[in-house]
């Protein structure tokens, strides 16, 4: 599964994106695989595993379920934008997150790799809607990345 996983990432991202398949042993028994990828290997502040806009999945091998999870408080469903200094619900952050579409799928591994597919093109569109306004443009130059 890990394979095929990392197949789908190879063929959907773009060649400099940053990704993560591994699988691990869950807290309470029983085996997972965590899905992560990113604009870059860069980490954030030199904190190990905060890359540029990272979002992250879970897959539960036991029975197949497919969620979006948040791993060592990074990761998950969100992109970060810059906030919108005119709208008054913005204007005191100092990001905006942005979430990629995700839909669970039917615990079957047809639909679960279908699933991860979908997520991963949801991110890059994402990330070109919000091109002008995300987060890290000195970190990361998101023209070469997206084209």
């Amino acid at each position: 599964m890990v394979e095929k996983i990392k197949n789908i990432l190879n063929e959907v991202l773009p060649k400099a994106a940053f990704r993560l398949v591994s699988e691990g042993n869950g807290v309470f028994g029983g085996k997972y695989i965590k899905i992560a990828f990113a604009v870059s290997d860069y980490n954030i502040n030199g904190i190990s595993g905060q890359k540029v806009q990272v979002v992250s999945l879970n897959l539960e091998l036991n029975c197949l379920e497919l969620t979006t999870q948040i791993f060592g408080g990074n990761g998950g469903q969100s992109i970060y934008r810059k906030p919108n200094l005119n709208d008054p619900k913005e204007k005191y952050l100092a990001m905006k997150s942005v979430k990629v579409p995700f839909k669970r799928p039917k615990p079957e591994e047809q639909y679960v790799l279908s699933a991860i597919k979908r997520f991963a093109e949801n991110w890059l569109k994402t990330l070109k809607e919000n091109r002008d306004v995300l987060m890290y443009q000195e970190l990361v130059n998101y023209d070469e990345f997206l084209n």
